[in-house]
This record gives C-alpha cells, sequence and structure tokens, in this order.
C-alpha cells in the first residue's frame, strides 16, 4: 500500500515519518514508535504492516523516525537520551496532532524496545495533547548478564551495527516463527544504532523505569516475546514489569508465545497488529464514558 511522508518542524529541527492514510473519521490517531536498530519503515515490512493493517480498518497510522533515524534530525550533543527523544518527540507529536486530530479522541502511542522506553517517557510528561493510552512491546527491566556485557564491551567511538546474523539469532524466535526471507525483507528499515541508546536501555532505564511508570494515568498494553533474546522472559518478569503502572486505570499485560523480540515481523505479526488496534479502539471509546462519569459526578455534588 502507498504511504505518505510526514515532515514535522520541532524547534527548529525535523522530526520524519510516514502515514498510510487519514483513516476513519472518529478513529484514534495511531503514531508508532521504532525501536533501536531500525527506523520507522520497522512498522511497514512487506506482509508485516501496520500501516497497511491501519488503512485496511480505518486507523490513521503514523510510523515516526525518531530523533537520528531515517529523516529526523539527531538531537544535539549531550541530549540523545530517552528523555530528550521524548521531550522531541512530544512536541512532534503535538504538530501531529494539530493537522491530524479534528474530529478524533486522541493518540493512542504504539512502540517497540527502545520506542517502548521512550514512549513510556512520553507518558509520564503527560502530554498537552490527548493520550488515550501506550501500547509498548519488546521491552523488560531485567536484560540477560551476557547482553549487558556484550553492549558495555562495544567500542565508544562508533555505532554499532549489528550482522544479519547475529539481528536473526537475537531479534526473532526459532525457525518455525518467521518466515525465511523476513529478515531481508525488514533490511530496508535497519539502521546502525547508537551506542548511548544500548547502554542506556540496560542502565538508566531499568534503574529508573519504576518510578517513570508509576506516572503514567493512561491504560497500558504490555507485551513481552517468549524467544525475546534482550530480556529475562517468564510470566514473573511480566507481571512485575505490568506491576510498575501503578497509576494506570488499567493494565493488559501478556507473555506472547510463538515469537522472538522482533515480535511485528514473526508470523503472528498480524494478530499483535489487531489486538493492538483492539487496543486503541478500547481506549478511545472509554473517553465519553470518563466524561460522563465525571459530569454525573459534578451533579452529584
Amino acid at each position: 500500500m502507498t504511504t505518505t511522508r510526514v515532515d514535522l518542524p520541532v524547534d527548529g529541527r525535523r522530526i520524519a515519518g510516514a502515514t498510510s492514510g487519514a483513516g476513519t473519521t472518529g478513529a484514534p490517531l495511531v503514531v508508532a514508535l521504532h525501536g533501536g536498530g531500525y527506523n520507522s519503515g520497522y512498522f511497514d515490512v512487506p506482509g508485516h504492516s501496520l500501516l497497511d493493517l491501519g488503512a485496511a480498518t480505518g486507523f490513521p497510522v503514523v510510523s515516526l523516525d525518531r530523533p537520528g533515524y531515517g529523516g529526523s534530525d539527531p538531537l544535539p550533543g549531550g541530549r540523545a537520551t530517552f528523555g530528550h527523544g521524548a521531550e522531541a518527540l512530544d512536541a512532534a507529536i503535538g504538530e501531529l496532532w494539530t493537522h491530524y486530530g479534528e474530529g478524533r479522541p486522541g493518540v493512542v502511542l504504539v512502540a517497540h524496545s527502545i520506542g517502548s522506553a521512550i514512549a513510556v517517557h512520553i507518558a509520564a510528561r503527560r502530554p498537552r495533547w490527548p493520550l488515550l493510552g501506550i501500547s509498548i512491546h519488546g521491552v523488560g527491566d531485567r536484560s540477560p548478564e551476557h547482553i549487558v556485557g556484550a553492549w558495555r564491551a562495544m567500542p565508544t567511538d562508533e555505532p554499532v551495527e549489528l550482522p544479519p546474523e547475529q539481528r536473526r539469532a537475537l531479534l526473532y524466535g526459532p525457525a518455525g516463527t518467521v518466515d525465511a526471507d523476513v529478515v531481508e525483507l525488514a533490511k530496508a528499515s535497519v539502521e546502525t544504532v547508537p551506542l548511548g541508546e544500548m547502554l542506556e536501555i540496560v542502565g538508566d532505564w531499568p534503574r529508573n523505569v519504576a518510578k517513570l511508570a508509576a506516572a503514567v494515568v493512561v491504560p497500558v498494553q504490555y507485551t513481552l516475546a517468549e524467544y525475546d533474546g534482550l530480556w529475562i522472559v517468564d510470566e514473573s518478569r511480566v507481571a512485575t514489569f505490568a506491576g510498575h503502572f501503578t497509576s494506570a486505570p488499567w493494565v493488559d499485560a501478556r507473555l506472547q508465545a510463538g515469537a522472538g523480540h522482533n515480535l511485528d515481523h514473526h508470523r503472528l505479526s498480524r494478530a499483535l497488529h489487531l489486538r493492538q488496534l483492539a487496543f486503541a479502539s478500547e481506549c478511545a471509546a472509554r473517553v465519553p464514558a470518563a466524561r460522563d462519569q465525571t459530569v454525573d459526578s459534578a451533579k452529584i455534588t
């Protein structure tokens, strides 16, 4: 399906991305944030495209390039952190809302991996535009020691590029969970990873996630894959991570069997994306109900 490029001015810099169309009137605006080592094309891999599914089901989906990826300008030196990335994307989504928000109930963030960490940062900021909920996957709060050690042993003076065989081993599940050509199909969206992102996701992020998550006041959908090679995966880790969102009105947490870290490229990607869009629809449907309850409470008092 044809996509349209998006360019947003943010404090003299550009945040770019792609959209599959305006969607149905009244549907929430879905904004997707990719992880490390991929650009916005992560959500538009042939046969696994969230943008295509959004267009087919009436949801306007915009996949953004995070700062320093794709067509988005990098953050200035010393500011390439999750917090500053969230600040830039908060402003960019505000611009998106100005242009695409008319007649819509609000925005739902769908995010993967490092993008999920940044989505939590954005939600914790409580943005001025109407955030309805966040659907995050491919992120946890404890990485295996060999992953932490590997990232910390990387050369500090250059970005990291994972070779295809390492990308296949770390980011995808067993052969039965993916099509044989998926790594090649996703290659067009692959980029190098700033080492700072890899160090922050195994350093500051695990230390700060509980405090950040406790500041999130919108619904949360959380998914961690059975074969995720970057996180410690079991039911207790899923429950612990979900439990950080103490202020969210509700949390839907799930350990997803039959997939690896890049859930969006596995054979069950359509099921994942349909669940995410259903979550977006539920978040939007609850807005009038919450508003009505507020009005009724005002009448009682």
